[in-house]
């Protein structure tokens, strides 16, 4: 929590409750994830918004870093797909030892957001 509030920029935030909205971005971007491992549906639009908000707010690197952190191993490969689409990481990347270019991308999700 200390490393968002410290990497935390949005000039329009007035209060405590914006903050906590912001870093809620982390779960549903968990969830979406999570439901197209089981499912294979996304609603694409809706996780790219949540990442951009993240991004735009965090910052693009430290987004990253905590959706690493916060988000099972068993949805890296989704989440390196996205990040990677979004250009906020390159296969250079580590995150807290995790090697981004150690993980396999998501082929599936890589072929919807190239349909965009």
């Amino acid at each position: 929590m200390l490393y968002a509030m410290g990497n935390y920029s949005n000039p329009d935030c007035v209060g405590i409750n914006e903050f906590n909205e912001d870093i809620s971005k982390i779960k549903y971007v968990k969830r979406l994830l999570k439901k197209f491992k089981r499912t294979e549906k996304i609603r694409i639009i809706l996780l790219l918004n949540h990442l951009i908000i993240l991004g735009n707010v965090f910052g693009q690197r430290a987004a990253s870093r905590m959706l690493f952190y916060k988000l099972e191993s068993d949805i890296h490969p989704e989440l390196k797909t996205v990040l990677l689409f979004l250009e906020y990481i390159d296969d250079d990347s580590v995150f807290d030892g995790i090697r981004v270019s150690e993980l396999p991308m998501n082929g599936k999700l890589a072929v919807l957001l190239k349909s965009l």
